[in-house]
């Protein structure tokens, strides 16, 4: 499994963002983790060839919310940058 490294920068709410995409090569598809709001989020590919947001814990069990929003933005900005 390869992990290849690329940097979203962007304004969100009149907030700036930095957010690192690890780029992890897996075995029938490739994967791109993000951390938002100190939670670490998986985007994987669906049929329709967009990413889908998948937390590794349960959202409603953190101490800090994800404006689902946010998640979705970052989700168009991953397909921007790997098209």
């Amino acid at each position: 499994m390869s992990t290849d490294t690329f940097t979203l920068k962007f304004e969100y709410k009149g907030q700036p963002h930095i957010l690192e995409v690890h780029t992890a090569h897996q075995q029938f598809k490739t994967v791109y983790k993000v951390n938002i709001a100190e939670h670490e989020i998986v985007y994987e590919p669906d049929e329709e060839g967009y990413v889908r947001a998948v937390s590794s814990k349960p959202m409603h069990d953190q101490q800090r919310d994800v404006d689902v929003a946010l998640l979705h933005h970052v989700a168009e900005l991953i397909i921007q940058h790997i098209q």
